[in-house]
């Protein structure tokens, strides 16, 4: 039996042909190229990697043979995430922790953070917040302070349970959180009086929260996990200097099981929408929609039917599609060899005396 979302008459048919990403580093060992293609982090061979800008290359990181590495930005752009996961190829393991280092953006002077899974900067690239899969604990550190807070999550919390984090000050966090009977809820935790509230909580279970922050507002998107059919649902609670999120609205909501994945901008949500479910084999036809938060439209942005990852790269939105990348936002094409100046604003420029 094919499940038809009525929120499809509601859908703005937008999609077309979407550009192939096209870069000099081959694509199966680029980890991260900035918008402008100056910096690129590549593994160049197995456990090492290594940055290369303005014709030069420098391995600056060493593992063993069997480590793969994820380099992570944020909307900031003055540092960088590098997790280091071990034993890659070897241990298939969902819960083991990564290596978790930063360096500063376009540099190769790394600073050691911790041990854990899904780390994210924040407030500035000031700080960083990780989860410990074995110690069930997450870790919000100042970078520059080397200033430390934890949250012990609950004992009986499942070892394959991942919370979503986001700061919205220096002494507030939000995070998720489940209970024994599946049920998620989205949790506000002052890091100073050491007291929590809770902001959201589901009304079903079987699902989880994914959280995005851009300009003012955080994303709080409700989705099922992949064998279990459950209504999907995006919030936004907008952000203040007061930090009081005591209030959220719904921007999109809808019967459909969607895969979610978001990435906020500024303006927009973008997320990976199922159209066509067909429950007996567990198949979702799947592609990549965008949700204006004004208008609360959505806009079909794909057409490949099974995409089932967004990533976000300097502001370039791309899908990894069978071996390859289609841009959805940002350039396309960076394969060009001349220099460009990077963009300053007139602030960084120095005065004429």
């Amino acid at each position: 039996m094919v499940w038809i979302s009525l929120v499809l008459f509601s859908l703005s048919i937008f999609a077309k042909e979407l550009p192939k990403f096209l870069t000099k580093h081959p694509l199966d060992s680029l980890r991260f190229v900035s918008l402008d293609g100056r910096y690129a982090y590549v593994q160049k061979k197995q456990g090492v990697l290594g940055l290369i800008s303005s014709f030069r290359s420098e391995d600056f990181l060493s593992e063993s043979s069997q480590s793969d590495f994820l380099v992570k930005d944020s909307r900031f752009k003055r540092r960088l995430i590098i997790e280091v996961i071990p034993e890659h190829q070897r241990e298939y393991n969902l819960a083991k922790n990564h290596k978790i280092k930063v360096v500063d953006w376009g540099k190769t002077q790394l600073k050691d953070i911790g041990v854990g899974r899904g780390a994210r900067l924040h407030l500035d690239d000031e700080w960083i917040t990780f989860y410990d899969t074995i110690d069930k604990t997450i870790n919000i550190q100042n970078i520059l302070t080397q200033k430390k807070f934890m949250i012990r999550l609950p004992a009986k919390t499942s070892p394959f349970f991942q919370p979503e984090i986001e700061m919205v000050s220096s002494d507030t966090v939000v995070y998720s959180d489940v209970n024994e009977k599946g049920t998620v809820a989205l949790i506000q935790y002052n890091l100073i009086t050491q007291k929590s509230n809770i902001l959201y909580k589901s009304s079903q279970s079987g699902t989880r929260l994914e959280l995005c922050q851009a300009k003012g507002y955080m994303g709080i998107g409700e989705f099922p996990y992949d064998d279990i059919s459950r209504n999907s649902k995006i919030m936004q609670i907008q952000i203040s200097s007061s930090t009081n999120l005591a209030g959220f609205t719904t921007a999109y909501s809808s019967t459909d099981s969607d895969l979610g994945n978001m990435v906020c901008t500024d303006q927009s949500i973008y997320f990976i929408k199922t159209f066509t479910h067909l429950k007996k084999i567990n198949f979702k036809s799947t592609d990549v929609v965008k949700l204006d938060l004004k208008t609360t439209q959505v806009q079909i942005l794909s057409e490949m039917n099974t995409v089932n990852q967004i990533l976000s790269m300097d502001g370039r939105i791309l899908i990894p599609f069978r071996g390859e990348f289609f841009v959805i936002e940002g350039s396309s094409n960076i394969t060009d060899d001349k220099l460009k100046a990077p963009v300053r604003s007139t602030e960084e420029l120095p005065l004429e005396i």
